[in-house]
């Protein structure tokens, strides 16, 4: 029986699918998604493949462990960027920066694959990525209430604010920040906010 690292087999499960995550995440933000197979993964584990089936069925699973995983953090540095008594507007403009590092940093590459691995996931996690995905607009949503868009229209105008802060990370990429841009896009962030 081989030997476990942790007080019982239940951390020793956890402290291993977490690994299997890590190595998973670092393999496909090196080399793509589509690149990196099951064996590659168990390889930077030090697991055999057929071991790896313990603790994950497939790669799909795993952008869906990331995604579980990464949520929650965004939410809560979304939730300290959009605190506080300052105007929305304001407030929103920090959550665009907020948006723009993780929109341009490695991880959130794995979104597109994620969103791509949908229609092979089964209806209950579907479910679970679209109230994830829900949560973290909320936060949006909050402040743009605050701000006293109508309900009918908010959202429309967060899916307006978040299409944008994407636009702009795409922009961006390669290039790094762009203060001309940002600046823009602070004004636009106001000027949708002001509107009647």
């Amino acid at each position: 029986m081989p030997r476990i690292k942790a007080d019982n087999i239940a951390e020793h499960i956890a402290q291993q699918r977490a690994a299997v995550l890590d190595a998973a995440v670092e393999l496909f933000i090196e080399r793509g998604y589509s690149e990196v197979s099951l064996s590659d993964i168990a390889a930077k584990v030090g697991l055999a493949r057929n071991s790896l089936y313990r603790y994950v069925p497939d790669k799909s699973h795993l952008l869906m462990e990331w995604y579980r995983r990464t949520i929650p953090e965004t939410i809560e540095k979304w939730r300290a960027a959009t605190a506080g008594q300052d105007p929305p507007a304001l407030r929103l403009q920090r959550w665009t920066r907020a948006y723009l590092a993780w929109a341009s940093s490695d991880e959130h590459r794995l979104v597109g694959p994620l969103t791509d691995a949908l229609g092979s996931l089964d209806e209950t996690t579907r479910t679970e990525v679209a109230t994830l995905h829900r949560s973290m607009m909320d936060v949006v949503a909050t402040v743009v209430a605050d701000a006293g868009v109508p309900a009918a229209q908010r959202d429309g105008v967060v899916d307006l604010l978040a299409g944008m802060v994407l636009g702009a990370a795409r922009a961006e990429r390669g290039t790094g920040p762009d203060k001309d841009l940002r600046r823009r896009l602070d004004a636009a962030v106001a000027a949708i906010l002001s509107m009647p």
